[in-house]
């Protein structure tokens, strides 16, 4: 007996075709990527951050691996919203990256409400968070308090006298000492600067009393002793710090969630395979001996998280934030 086989009539759907050109076209587009320079905006001034140190440390290490420019190209204003919003509207080929800082991803949104030019869980595709960031209390040594519980004291003897200072409104620095005055009810005042080094001046001369800083742009006058640290923003205590004890420790709850981390992004829309050709890339080169040196030098933890795990993690952080603003009633003006 012949057997008969059936074919369909019922011709392809165009959607379909369409979205199987669509994957195609995006699988080759990876493959090849890069094919010409790739612009990293970093939204911050050079050479005056962590986060443009960390950047262009990995700009260098994705030109010598993926043999293209990656152009470093500072974009600073706003808090870095004004180059994460450069991303945000760029075309989506992956030739232009945004180096994302915590503040501008998942603070900005809180502080500047519908001022804000963009969205960044829907106009920014995270590819990869690579360098997390500690935060701590930090006092100059004309600062008495050698712990939370002395400084709280302190504020209490001398209601209104001390002072915590910021690197300017909605930065992480103004909501961790909002966040910790209202934790803590210790009467203190803030004192925005424009820029962290500046505000360090006068920390470091006594005029201010206390800066909730990363551990980057202290690490240095800690070691010196020109700073004091007396407590950790987070639920244990740092790998690279480990005799700072957390606020935690200390009694003041709620400051558990506190620190910074660098990390690389993409306009949305831009096709998955080059995201993750990027992240497996930076993957690599966090696991070599080299960067992770160049890191925790720097007193940040080196990490790579996947580009899933990195979008879970700034949805969570951009609710924390969300509550403190909230609470505390922080503006930016």
């Amino acid at each position: 007996m012949q057997t008969r086989r059936a074919f369909s009539t019922r011709p392809i759907s165009t959607t379909v075709v369409a979205a199987w050109l669509a994957a195609l076209s995006a699988a080759g587009h990876a493959q090849e990527w890069p094919t010409k320079a790739v612009r990293l905006i970093i939204p911050f001034p050079p050479g005056q951050t962590s986060s443009d140190v960390f950047g262009r440390a990995m700009a260098e290490r994705l030109r010598r691996d993926l043999g293209q420019p990656f152009v470093v190209d500072n974009r600073p204003g706003a808090g870095g919203t004004l180059g994460a919003n450069l991303v945000a509207k760029s075309a989506p080929d992956g030739y232009t990256l945004l180096l994302g800082a915590a503040g501008t991803i998942t603070i900005s949104p809180s502080v500047y409400g519908k001022k804000l030019p963009f969205n960044p869980q829907t106009e920014l595709q995270p590819v990869s968070l690579f360098a997390l960031v500690p935060y701590m209390l930090v006092v100059p040594p004309s600062v008495p308090a050698k712990n939370i519980q002395e400084f709280m004291q302190l504020a209490k003897d001398k209601p209104g006298t001390l002072n915590f200072i910021s690197s300017g409104n909605g930065t992480t620095p103004h909501l961790c000492g909002e966040w910790f005055k209202h934790q803590s009810k210790a009467d203190i005042t803030h004192v925005p600067y424009k820029g962290g080094a500046i505000g360090t001046v006068d920390l470091l001369a006594g005029r201010a009393h206390l800066y909730c800083a990363g551990g980057p742009s202290t690490f240095g006058f800690l070691q010196s002793g020109k700073l004091r640290a007396i407590g950790m923003t987070s639920a244990k205590r740092s790998a690279l710090l480990p005799d700072i004890p957390t606020l935690g420790e200390q009694g003041v709850s709620g400051l558990d969630n506190i620190h910074s981390w660098v990390g690389i992004f993409a306009p949305a829309g831009t096709p998955r395979p080059v995201i993750n050709k990027l992240y497996r890339q930076i993957a690599t080169i966090m696991s070599s001996a080299e960067m992770k040196s160049l890191i925790s030098e720097q007193a940040a933890e080196p990490m790579a998280l996947t580009p899933d795990q990195f979008a879970a993690r700034i949805k969570s952080e951009t609710a924390y934030w969300a509550n403190v603003v909230k609470v505390t009633g922080a503006k930016i003006d």
